[in-house]
């Protein structure tokens, strides 16, 4: 069963393996890796109002 302490171990692992092969090495990827995942971020947020734009605009063509 996975446990919260097991969870956090994880993360703390993961985090301080991405800090050694990233931002110790002085690579640019971190900034890559922000750039791309506020973009999805942006894109996964505006994606229901979009949708719901989509859905008035073809309800107001059938309409017509």
């Amino acid at each position: 069963m996975l446990s919260f302490d097991y969870i956090k171990n994880s993360i703390k692992r993961g985090l301080d393996n991405y800090a050694e092969k990233y931002i110790e090495t002085g690579s640019p990827q971190p900034l890559f890796h922000v750039c791309y995942g506020g973009m999805i971020f942006s894109y996964l947020v505006a994606l229901p109002n979009e949708r719901r734009h989509l859905a008035h605009k073809e309800h107001a063509e059938s309409h017509h």
